[in-house]
């Protein structure tokens, strides 16, 4: 079975998009940059910020919580799922093909060049 190619995932997702399906409601915004509650660590208050995200960079961080990375690892710690089902359950979400690699990475780590 082909694995999925992660960073090209990356590249392909909307941070934006990814909020909206966690149920993310801004209380604020500026320029690029939205906050409001974190979706991870599920903060109570309307009006709470702890969760800064900036929309071109693809990136976000919980100020309560710790917790950050990209738009796939949002997902992926609000709804607990393992990487691999949590990315195609995304992509089949957002109606998005899952980019495929052409062969697992076991068959190309012995197909890499090793020096003498």
């Amino acid at each position: 079975m082909p694995g999925i190619d992660y960073p090209l995932l990356r590249e392909q997702l909307s941070l934006a998009q990814v909020l909206d399906l966690v149920g993310f409601t801004a209380t604020s915004r500026r320029g690029p940059q939205v906050r409001g509650p974190c979706p991870v660590h599920g903060s109570k208050s309307l009006r709470s910020r702890s969760l800064a995200a900036h929309l071109e960079k693809k990136c976000w961080h919980c100020f309560g919580c710790g917790a950050g990375g990209n738009a796939l690892e949002l997902y992926l710690a609000v709804t607990r799922l393992p990487v691999y089902e949590g990315a195609l359950e995304l992509c089949a979400r957002l109606q998005l093909p899952a980019p495929r690699r052409d062969r697992p990475v076991s068959q190309r780590a012995a197909h890499a060049w090793r020096p003498p």
